[in-house]
C-alpha cells in the first residue's frame, strides 16, 4: 500500500514539475478563385489567408495532394485582422498564388492550401476545392495589363503647332501567353488600340513598328521590354521576363487631326503565335491640351512608408516632376509645416528613378526627380502609439501646389528608450 502510495506521488511530483507546452493555433481559410468559380484554364489566380501563433512560414499551393509551389504570403486583409488581432501579422495575413493549370491534364482535380508555422506545424486549408481545368489552344489567348497611364487620367498634349516642345505620352504594360503544344506558346505582337480601332500609320504595331527614339524616351512600338516583377508572379510564363510594351503618343497631334478633347480610350490588343488575338486590357482617359491648363505635378512619397512603426529620427524621401518645374517642395505632418524638402540636381540630389524616366522622360529634371528632408524628421516632437499623417505638396514654377502624395505611419519612441 506503501508503495503504491510512493508511486502515485512521485508522478504528481513529475506532472507538477514538467511545463505544459502550450500547442501552436494555426488557422485560415482557403478562399481558391475569386469568385468562387471551381474551373478555369491558364494562369489561375488563387487567394485565401492563414494566421498561426509563432507566424506563418510559408503557404503552399497542392494539386492532388502534391506540393506545386509557394504562395506569396503578406497580402493586407484588414477584415482578418479585424477578427484576430493579436496574431503575429494578421493585417497582412493574405496570399496568392498564379497556378499554371496547363501542367496538368484536363479534368477534375483537388486544389488545396497547405500553411505552415514557424514552429513546424504544418494545417491543410478548408476548404480543399474541386476545380476543373480547361486547356486548349483555342481558348489559350494572350493575357495582360496597361500600367500607365493611370485609368481615368488626363492625358496632355501640345496642340500649338508652333511650339517646339512636344508633350508626349507612353503607353506602358505587359502582356504574357501560355500553351498547351509544343511551339503553342508565346506573343506574336501587341497593338495600341484608340477607341477600338487600330489608328491608321505607324507606331502601333510592335511587330512592324518596333524602333529606337531618343526623343520618345527610348523603345517605342515594341515588345518584349524587361519586366522583373512580372516574372515573379508569372516564372513558368515564357516571356515572363521581358514581358513589357510601350508605345509613345502625340496626343496633341491626334487632337489637330480630328480626335476632340475628352474622353477616349486606350486599348491593347494582342496575338500570339498560334495566331489566337485578344482584347488585353482598355482603360478610359481624357484628352487635353497642356495650353490650357496647369497639370499640376506628379509624385510618391517613398520614406516613411504607409502603416509602418518608427522612432528617433527618419528619412523622409520621394520623387517628384512637373512640366512647369518643381519650384519647392513641402512636408507637413498631421497639419503642421515640417520644411521644405531639397529637390534634385539644385542642391546636389543625382538620384535617378528608371520608372519614372520611362513616363515622364521629356519633363524638366527627370534625370534627377527626388526630393529629401534635410537631416530626415526627429519623431521625437510626436506623441507615441498613435497614426500621425504625413502630406506633400510640391510648388511649381508657376505657383500651383499639387497634393502628391499622403501616408499614415505610427511613432513608438518609448520602447526604444526603455530597453
Amino acid at each position: 500500500m506503501r508503495r503504491r502510495f510512493y508511486l502515485t506521488l512521485g508522478l504528481l511530483v513529475l506532472l507538477v514539475s514538467t511545463p505544459i507546452l502550450a500547442q501552436e493555433t494555426l488557422l485560415g481559410h482557403f478562399g481558391g478563385q475569386p469568385g468562387g468559380k471551381n474551373s478555369g484554364s491558364g494562369a489561375i489566380t488563387l487567394k485565401g489567408w492563414a494566421l498561426a501563433d509563432s507566424g506563418i512560414k510559408r503557404v503552399v499551393i497542392q494539386v492532388d495532394g502534391s506540393d506545386v509551389g509557394a504562395a506569396l504570403y503578406g497580402k493586407p486583409r484588414p477584415d482578418v485582422e479585424d477578427v484576430f488581432p493579436s496574431f503575429p501579422d494578421s493585417s497582412a495575413s493574405g496570399f496568392g498564388y498564379r497556378l499554371n493549370s496547363t501542367l496538368f491534364t484536363n479534368g477534375t482535380h483537388e486544389v488545396s492550401a497547405k500553411a505552415i508555422s514557424y514552429d513546424g506545424t504544418v494545417l491543410v486549408l478548408q476548404p480543399v476545392i474541386e476545380m476543373q481545368f480547361i486547356n486548349n489552344t483555342s481558348i489559350l489567348r494572350p493575357f495582360g495589363a496597361i500600367l500607365n497611364p493611370q485609368r481615368n487620367l488626363n492625358v496632355y498634349g501640345t496642340c500649338d503647332p508652333l511650339n517646339p516642345r512636344r508633350r508626349l505620352t507612353a503607353i506602358e504594360g505587359w502582356v504574357l501567353d501560355l500553351g498547351v503544344e509544343t511551339n503553342d506558346a508565346g506573343v506574336g505582337y501587341v497593338e495600341l488600340m484608340i477607341d477600338n480601332t487600330l489608328p491608321t500609320g505607324d507606331g502601333y504595331n510592335t511587330r512592324a513598328n518596333c524602333t529606337w527614339n531618343a526623343s520618345a524616351g527610348g523603345f517605342t512600338s515594341c515588345y518584349g521590354l524587361f519586366t522583373p516583377g512580372i516574372e515573379r508572379l508569372y516564372p513558368f510564363a515564357r516571356d515572363a521576363p521581358n514581358a513589357g510594351f510601350r508605345f509613345v503618343v502625340d496626343v496633341g497631334e491626334m487632337i489637330r487631326n480630328g480626335y476632340s478633347q475628352g474622353h477616349h480610350t486606350f486599348g491593347i490588343r494582342a496575338g500570339d503565335v498560334s495566331n489566337q488575338v485578344a482584347d488585353v486590357d482598355e482603360w478610359g482617359v481624357t484628352f487635353r491640351c497642356v495650353e490650357d491648363i496647369n497639370e499640376g505635378s506628379y509624385g510618391r512619397i517613398e520614406s516613411p512608408r504607409r502603416g509602418q512603426i518608427y522612432s528617433g529620427t527618419i528619412n523622409v524621401q520621394g520623387w517628384a516632376i512637373d512640366w512647369e518645374q518643381v519650384d519647392r517642395v513641402r512636408i507637413l505632418i498631421d497639419g503642421g509645416f515640417a520644411g521644405y524638402a531639397d529637390y534634385g540636381e539644385e542642391d546636389g540630389i543625382y538620384e535617378t528613378r528608371p520608372g519614372v524616366f520611362s513616363q515622364y522622360w521629356n519633363y524638366p529634371n527627370v534625370f534627377a526627380p527626388v526630393w529629401r528632408l534635410p537631416g530626415g524628421y526627429d519623431t521625437t516632437q510626436l506623441s507615441d502609439g498613435i497614426a500621425h499623417q504625413m502630406q506633400v505638396r510640391v510648388i511649381d514654377k508657376e505657383g500651383d501646389q499639387t497634393l502628391i502624395g499622403e501616408v499614415s505611419f505610427v511613432v513608438n519612441n518609448y520602447f526604444d528608450n526603455h530597453n
